[in-house]
Formats: C-alpha cells, structure tokens, sequence
C-alpha cells in the first residue's frame, strides 16, 4: 500500500468516527470529559454508574438505621408466645455485626468502582488529548 493509499484511508477512518461521534451525541448519548481535555468527545457515559453507586450507598445508609434491634429478649416480652433470651441476643449481634461488615464490604466496593471509573475516564480523556495534539502536528507537517 502507498503513503497515499494509506493517508486516504487513514483520513476516510478519522472522518468515519468523527461521524459516528455527531451521531452518538445527537441521540443523547451523553459523554464526560476528563479534565483538561477540552472539546474531547470519548462517548463514555458514566450516569448509569454514578447512579447505581449512588443508590448503593442510599441503600447502605438506609440499612445502617433499620437495623436498631439491640434487645431480642425485650421485643420477645412485647409479642405473646415469643420467648426470647439472652442466647437470642447474642444471635441477633453477630448477625448485626456480619451484615455491617457485608454492607462495608459493599460501600468499599462502591468508592472503589467510582474512583476506578474517574480514572479511567481521565486517563482516556489525557491519552485523546495527546492523540489530537499528535494527529494536529501530522496535520500540519
């Protein structure tokens, strides 16, 4: 293949995907930009994410003040029929205590998700802006 031949079809690709981006951004596929890389379009979308860790730790928060049931053998004295003890009590901590540790467990997962998410969104956002700053310089020699 010549330099011509291939110049052309590097340049019918480029025009191909700026095309294919236009056309994402017009059907709402919504895209973030890293940070200092102005006017760079990856087509990354990372609501659906931020949503879903968002409802994490609503979820998270929400279970850490429903679980309040300190006193087994007190909520067995309010119900007829329901003997409750201290054993009862003891059962009810450690499940306490294995679901907190579940749920940190979750939340941890969560922060990681996004921390890892917003650096691959900056990386990519860096790697393009070199990318255009280099396609710029063959533009121009």
């Amino acid at each position: 293949m010549s330099f011509d031949e291939e110049w052309s079809r590097l340049k019918a690709d480029a025009l191909r995907r700026g095309n294919a981006r236009t056309e994402l951004a017009s059907a709402g596929g919504g895209a973030s930009a890293a940070p200092g890389a102005q006017g760079v379009d990856l087509g990354l979308t990372d609501a659906p994410i931020r949503a879903k860790a968002s409802n994490l730790r609503t979820a998270h928060g929400d279970a850490r003040e429903k679980s309040k049931l300190d006193d087994a053998e007190a909520v067995g004295k309010a119900h007829a029929g329901w003997d409750a003890g201290a054993a009862s009590n003891g059962c009810v901590s450690a499940w306490q205590k294995r679901l907190r540790e579940l749920s940190d467990l979750v939340e941890e997962a969560t922060d990681a998700l996004t921390k890892g998410m917003d650096q691959q969104i900056s990386d990519d956002g860096s790697v393009a802006a070199q990318l255009r700053k280099s396609a710029d310089w063959l533009e121009d020699a």
